[in-house]
């Protein structure tokens, strides 16, 4: 384990005078404002990552024609600073649309389709074969969801002969890489119009599990809630996942509901397949009518910059889910009905513990330090501070050097304040012993604690959560 956030109190002993308090990214700015003339946007299941063969940052995002699903295809932007993005360049002369558009993703065959998912292979076991795209079978007529793969992230071969899923996934299917549990993850519906979250697991990509239900609405969701879909971005020790709430429209009477709301909510699980939800508040709440994002704002990806900064990707509407067919009819202008949002929040921000008062007191439970390093995430007044101690794993009482009246204080808006002591630099004389760390905060704010160690549960060390 590397990190302490607080999103719940599993790792926590002790908090006297603390609050939680939850953040939410604060809005930046509206990514496009060119749109080719006979398309309704570009979003969709759009993907964003530094990406180390190229040395820049880079966008996958669908362009959406009239129709919005036949005929969707996906293009690669590339940037410099992941906070200014190119629109996507295009001769609206060409016909089809998409043949005029520059760095279209293809199949083998040149052909475009629809790539839901598009991501570097960096950092897992099949790093040689480049990029890995997971989408549904392009033939709208067979239900089954394939992948591919690809040496430049652009020209895929799709596998179809081996489907991962025997369903259409007509939603953000995306994979991760599952380090802890040694498996990939690709995150779906059990089936097609199931809006659950579920996950499909490979080891090879050449066998696959059925789908496992993760996540579905409860008794603390309006009647009629349903999970539209759910990236799940892996973050330090945990998993973030941004799911979908769909409020369909209560007067619409078919099976399989078009109309509604759609905003974004956080949960996180410690494994993968284990999730909890947090507050049941949007994370990312849908603008005020007549705004991008004022009928349905999508979190799609949390990407951590280069500089440790946190950026959030949203795919967004005009109006609510389809509603441009009726749009249509009416005769009005549906073009950039699609298009993407820019959020930032603070590094480790999505939660805080923050003093109510004037002092306040954390204590985390027993971990053993791997290396001597510690850091923390916070923020205090001008005139306050934090101070750190050290305690004894077992009995709970200050290790010398290490009590609070040895304490540096630490003041100001830091996102990695290294904690010193008058005699003692870091943890390195603690190593492989049990401790507990215990914060003295004055008007403070928390946001991390950051160190490689394990748990200590029972008798036994476990580095897992």
């Amino acid at each position: 384990m590397q990190t302490i956030l607080f999103l719940d109190n599993w790792l926590i002993e002790k908090q006297i005078s603390l609050e939680r308090v939850w953040h939410k990214p604060h809005f930046v700015k509206e990514l496009f404002d060119d749109f080719h003339p006979r398309v309704l946007g570009y979003s969709g299941y759009d993907t964003v990552f530094y990406d180390e063969r190229l040395g820049k940052y880079v966008m996958y995002v669908a362009v959406y024609p009239p129709e919005a699903d036949p005929g969707t295809f996906v293009v690669r932007l590339q940037s410099d600073d992941p906070y200014d993005w190119p629109n996507p360049i295009y001769d609206a002369t060409i016909t089809p649309a998409w043949k005029g558009f520059r760095d279209v993703v293809v199949d083998e065959q040149g052909e475009r389709f629809w790539a839901v998912y598009n991501r570097t292979l960096h950092g897992t076991p099949h790093a040689d074969r480049g990029y890995l795209m997971t989408t549904y079978h392009p033939d709208r007529k067979v239900r089954s969801s394939v992948f591919g793969f690809s040496p430049d992230g652009m020209r895929y071969r799709i596998e179809y002969a081996r489907p991962w899923q025997n369903s259409r996934a007509d939603t953000w299917c995306g994979w991760l890489w599952n380090a802890r549990a040694g498996f990939y993850q690709i995150i779906t519906r059990p089936v097609h119009v199931d809006r659950r979250i579920a996950t499909v697991t490979t080891t090879d990509w050449q066998h696959f599990t059925p789908p496992q239900t993760l996540l579905q609405p409860d008794a603390f969701d309006l009647p009629g809630t349903e999970f539209y879909s759910m990236p799940v971005i892996p973050y330090e020790d945990l998993f973030i996942g941004m799911v979908h709430l769909m409020n369909p429209d209560s007067f619409e009477e078919r099976r399989v509901k078009m109309g509604g709301r759609v905003q974004t909510q956080l949960t996180y699980s410690y494994n993968g397949l284990n999730w909890v939800r947090t507050v049941r508040q949007p994370f990312i709440a849908t603008r005020d009518y007549g705004l991008l994002g004022g009928g349905q704002i999508y979190g799609m990806e949390l990407l951590r910059t280069r500089d440790n900064r946190l950026l959030i990707f949203s795919s967004a509407s005009l109006g609510e889910h389809a509603a441009y067919p009726d749009m249509q009819q009416a005769g009005l202008e549906t073009r950039g009905f699609f298009g993407m949002t820019l959020h930032e929040l603070r590094l480790d921000g999505f939660c805080s513990m923050k003093t109510w008062g004037k002092d306040g007191l954390l204590r985390t439970k027993t971990i053993i330090p791997q290396t001597g390093d510690l850091s923390l995430n916070l923020r205090t007044t001008k005139h306050t501070a934090v101070r750190v101690q050290i305690l004894d794993g077992d009995s709970g009482t200050p290790i010398p050097g290490y009590t609070l009246e040895e304490a540096i204080p630490i003041s100001g808006d830091q996102l990695f304040a290294q904690p010193r002591w008058q005699e003692l630099q870091d943890l390195s004389p603690l190593v492989g012993k049990p401790i507990r760390i215990e914060i003295a905060m004055r008007e403070a704010e928390l946001f991390a604690i950051r160190i490689p160690c394990q748990l200590y549960i029972g008798s036994e060390p476990t580095a897992t959560v």
